[in-house]
């Protein structure tokens, strides 16, 4: 190999110093995490949007109480960026990659004797750190956190209905068939917090009946623990309006029993496994959520691999996003493919042996023909001698 000092007269200096493989190395790194930072940011920033929307919804509604929004974004915010990192390491990759081509960098260092042996040499110097910190991601820290957002949902099911009652808006009750509504919330003469201009639906022993009450708190028997709405100066409607069995009574204070909701029917779903159940179990199911985690560290190094010859251009004016869509595609037909084959290895649709891996095989023969194709693993052949 030709020496640092040594090279095409006129070279640049930078890429003649790149011909060292620590330069060469440092010079990815800050490339690359600098645009995969952005990169996971953005994503992150949607998916967190998204997630914030459902959990929203999901609260006016009254399924979740909003005290745990927080929480329940934060957690899910966890799980998405574990299926972040393999995508926004590929398609900062893809971007460096790229401007290396446009601005004929990657040219200067193929002219100094840089192939792509040692670039995917700093590929790998680059990935594996991010590779170690994604399996531990996978394997201990996704199922943790979901683990704990199905036991907050758990413990949001197994609460009163109260608890999701929000101003202006009507909410039927899990239970008892009940329906619930307030104009807001005021603090009464003791300092507690109330319910203001309460009204309630339900089904009574004489028919439907309509209570409305201008005050309202929420209390509990030390006893029995059973959970009672204390109403304050409000009417009672019972019975048909129009008919003579209609009566309306007024009240001073009135107690009603609020109906507890059912016990969660919820199970530990596959993905909060830990990873020691996985391994002893024979279920089809879990063994797909093993392959599916071991698919994660393993698609982050496939879509390293990927992004060098899938970037590669020998026309500088295609521009530094050319061969971006090509890449946001191919990553799509990847991960739906992840999706599909554990699909169908969880429900014995693929045999055990084949699992899930005849995918990343396909991803595999992709990168070797483009490899082929950039000639970066051309066979030798040998040379005839001249015959005198």
């Amino acid at each position: 190999m030709p020496a640092a000092g040594s090279g095409v007269p006129g070279m640049p200096l930078m890429a003649r110093s790149l011909l060292s493989m620590g330069v060469l190395n440092r010079y990815l790194v800050r490339e690359v995490l600098l645009t995969q930072a952005a990169v996971t940011l953005v994503l992150l920033l949607i998916i967190v949007g998204g997630t914030l929307a459902r959990m929203l919804r999901e609260a006016a509604e009254g399924r979740i109480p909003t005290d745990v929004l927080i929480t329940m974004v934060a957690l899910g915010s966890v799980r998405g960026l574990i299926l972040l990192l393999p995508v926004s390491l590929f398609l900062a990759l893809m971007l460096s990659l790229g401007r290396w081509y446009k601005d004929s960098e990657m040219a200067a260092m193929q002219a100094c004797g840089v192939g792509p042996r040692r670039v995917y040499r700093a590929i790998l110097w680059m990935t594996t750190p991010l590779v170690i910190v994604l399996t531990v991601l996978v394997f201990w820290v996704a199922p943790m956190a979901s683990a704990a957002i199905d036991q907050v949902r758990i413990d949001a099911e197994e609460r009163s209905d109260l608890a999701g009652v929000a101003p202006g808006r009507f909410l039927e009750s899990r239970a008892g068939g009940q329906v619930f509504f307030i104009e807001g919330y005021t603090e009464d003469p003791e300092g507690r917090t109330a319910m203001r201009g309460v009204f309630i639906r339900a089904m009574g022993p004489e028919g439907p009946e309509v209570v409305t009450a201008r005050r309202a708190y929420s209390d509990q028997d030390p006893i029995s623990g059973q959970r009672y709405l204390v109403l304050q100066d409000g009417y009672r409607y019972r019975g048909k309006p129009g008919s003579s069995e209609f009566r309306i009574l007024a009240f001073q204070t009135h107690g009603i029993r609020v109906p507890e909701p059912p016990g969660s029917t919820r199970t530990g779903k596959v993905d909060s496994l830990p990873v020691t159940e996985l391994l002893g179990s024979s279920s089809r199911h879990h063994q797909a959520e093993l392959q599916w985690r071991l698919a994660m560290p393993l698609s982050m190094i496939l879509l390293a691999a990927l992004a060098l010859p899938l970037s590669h251009t020998t026309n500088p004016r295609q521009g530094r996003y050319a061969k971006l869509t090509a890449g946001i595609g191919v990553y799509v037909f990847y991960a739906n493919f992840m999706i599909l084959g554990k699909s169908w290895f969880a429900t014995g649709q693929t045999p055990a042996w084949l699992g899930m891996w005849w995918v990343h095989g396909l991803m595999l023969v992709l990168i070797l023909a483009l490899l082929w194709r950039q000639r970066g693993l051309r066979v030798r052949r040998p040379r005839r001698e001249a015959v005198a």
